[in-house]
């Protein structure tokens, strides 16, 4: 069995810790009552209620909290192409987070001796300090924020989500994949991730980074 390694780093709290042991081993713990409090309390509205009523019959219990389960649902439902229609161009984590999140990336991609590069859930930055020598390929759901990414040699607007998605590279062609910022928004880790082994090459890194910073209603339960 040929190896690729995973690698993940947080910044703030997440309840997407266990995430990356789907990726990993197939299999997602389910949260513990303790992480899930601490969400909660991050997210509960004040108000009419709705929103802590739904957040609860989220969370209320692990039976399915599983690859493909219902827990891996959002709070709107709705194509993401509608959604990210529009460019967003903001940053998810905070200035000296971006800093770190770059010397990552620029640490890792030298110590791989990387060429290709993967950036997946693309945005308009790629956190990576200079791109000269590579061929960095963005996938993302907003064509116009790609292209205002000066680190992509090229991009392809590609829904994750939909069922039977690829990413538009060869088999064993890429040495690092990046996934920024954006793990928590997709709805089918596992077949997502399964697509980023074939084409990362036998010893490539997919290095995932996430935040507690999100787009609330698109991120997954």
């Amino acid at each position: 069995v040929q190896r690729r390694e995973f690698v993940a780093a947080g910044f703030g709290t997440s309840l997407f810790t266990p995430l990356a042991s789907t990726a990993a081993t197939r299999s997602a713990p389910a949260p513990s009552q303790a992480e899930i409090d601490k969400y909660l309390g991050s997210v509960i509205e004040s108000g009419d209620g709705y929103l802590d009523k739904l957040a609860f019959e989220m969370f209320d219990d692990d039976s399915d909290y599983k690859p493909g389960g219902a827990k891996f649902r959002r709070l709107d439902a709705t194509e993401d192409s509608l959604f990210y229609d529009k460019p967003k161009l903001v940053e998810h984590i905070d200035q000296r987070a971006v800093e770190a999140l770059t010397r990552r990336n620029v640490n890792l991609i030298s110590e791989e001796k990387a060429v290709n590069v993967l950036d997946m859930c693309a945005s308009h930055v790629s956190h990576l300090k200079d791109a000269k020598g590579l061929e960095v390929v963005g996938v993302g759901l907003n064509a116009d924020e790609l292209s205002m990414n000066p680190a992509l040699s090229r991009f392809e607007v590609v829904d994750l989500n939909r069922k039977g998605a690829t990413i538009p590279c060869a088999s064993e062609s890429i040495d690092v994949a990046l996934c920024q910022l954006s793990v928590d928004y997709l709805t089918r880790p596992v077949e997502v991730f399964s697509e980023v082994a074939r084409v990362l090459r036998p010893g490539g890194v997919f290095s995932v980074s996430f935040s507690d910073r999100v787009f609330m209603s698109k991120q997954v339960a």
